[in-house]
């Protein structure tokens, strides 16, 4: 057996270890918040290792890389730092919306209290509020410092994405590869219609922005090999080793040695590594490819943009309710069979020309969008868990993004 063969062998045995028992759907959240000072400047990476510091607990448990204080860990969440100093908070798994809102309204409530007493802000927008991405440092971490060089020569966005960026990020359970399947084709026919319900750049390089889902087509044009659509998703064979060999094989940029991390270029993982990857360096492989959906020892569902508390509890409550339900799923991949990943590639660059205008998969979005939110209000019974969605319904008919509503409230 080749020594591919062998690694993916074992990315394999990870993903299958992956499996949950089938049940009742978990999902994690994951939210980058920019911190700024009163005025608008940014802050330095000291006062944000400050503030976390402050936040943690006694009881808490810090996390450090290459040697620098990087954020810590509870019981119910970790907090840590973004290539530019975005404070990501990223909750443990949880099986109801309104209980992890919860544990995200505490968080965000203590981090706000904490930043106020120091004349600092958190923002819950998906670009920069004040500055231009070129003008924003990275914090002091090989893994971004090789990043930032690499992506130089991959496409034009790569500082913008890394600096200037924030995402809601949800993860959620898989049972077998054959719903690992189901699910990451799901969440990447629907990658274009998240980008539109959750579009929330206000501004952009320091300027008011009225362009569509901003960050989405930043992330077009980063790196074509990590980024967009998982290759071979939409082929009758696509699961654990199709995937396992797109991430072994492609340009790793950065490797693991141990608790270090060293630039390696376009070397693979393939090259890189022996026949018998630990669990450390399956990890890492995994985390260095951006597609709009990732797998790991869950479903990772990245198209969304940072929001506001209200609009997280209605994106969480669509997923939950789409991505939970067998007959959800069913229904998403017969009303969109026949689609290529050329087409979700279409389907995000109409989104961010047209927004609310645009024709996706040969309809108007806004026809797709209802029908979306018919099928996840059709199976929320709870009236409590259906309030969650208005948010988005109201989008819908009012064919506003989150920034313009937002922008009109203020």
């Amino acid at each position: 057996m080749s020594k591919l063969d062998e690694q993916k062998k074992v990315l394999v045995e990870y993903f299958q270890q992956g499996c949950k028992p089938e049940g009742r759907l978990t999902f994690g959240l994951e939210v980058e918040h920019f911190i700024t000072h009163a005025g608008g400047e940014p802050a330095t990476f000291a006062e944000v290792q400050s503030v976390m510091q402050q936040m943690q607990q006694s009881y808490d448990t810090p996390i450090m890389i290459d040697g620098a204080y990087m954020g810590y860990t509870t019981e119910t969440y970790g907090v840590s730092l973004e290539p530019a100093c975005q404070l990501e908070v990223s909750l443990v798994p949880q099986r109801n919306v309104i209980q992890m809102m919860d544990i995200y309204n505490q968080f965000y409530l203590q981090l706000s209290m904490t930043l106020a007493a120091r004349g600092l802000r958190a923002w819950t927008v998906s670009y920069h509020p004040t500055r231009r991405a070129e003008e924003l440092p990275l914090i002091p971490k090989q893994r971004y410092e090789a990043m930032d060089r690499y992506f130089k020569n991959t496409g034009s966005c790569g500082i913008q994405m890394m600096r200037a960026t924030a995402s809601t990020q949800i993860s959620v359970d898989y049972y077998s590869e054959r719903d690992f399947v189901q699910k990451m084709r799901v969440a990447c026919l629907l990658t274009p219609f998240f980008a539109l319900l959750t579009d929330n750049a206000v501004r952009y390089q320091a300027h008011r922005n009225n362009a569509y889902s901003v960050r989405t087509r930043i992330w077009q044009d980063v790196d074509s090999e990590r980024c967009g659509v998982p290759p071979h998703l939409m082929d009758p064979d696509f699961g654990f080793e199709k995937y396992a060999e797109t991430v072994l094989t492609r340009p790793l940029i950065v490797a693991l040695r141990g608790n270090r991390t060293k630039a390696v270029g376009r070397k693979s993982a393939q090259e890189i590594y022996g026949s018998h990857l630990s669990k450390k360096e399956i990890e890492h492989i995994l985390s260095m490819f951006f597609f709009d959906a990732r797998l790991k020892s869950y479903l990772e569902i990245r198209g969304a943009d940072c929001m506001p508390p209200k609009y997280i509890a209605a994106y969480a409550q669509l997923v939950k309710t789409i991505f939970g339900s067998q007959a959800a799923l069913q229904n998403v991949l017969r009303h969109y069979e026949g689609t290529t990943t050329g087409d979700i590639a279409n389907a995000k660059m109409a989104i961010c020309k047209d927004g609310h205008n645009a024709w996706v998969y040969g309809h108007p979005v806004g026809k797709e969008l209802a029908w979306l939110l018919l099928q996840a209000r059709s199976r929320t019974p709870s009236q409590e868990e259906r309030a969650l969605l208005e948010p988005f319904a109201r989008l819908v008919v009012t064919k506003k993004t989150i920034r313009e509503e937002e922008s009109e409230n203020d």
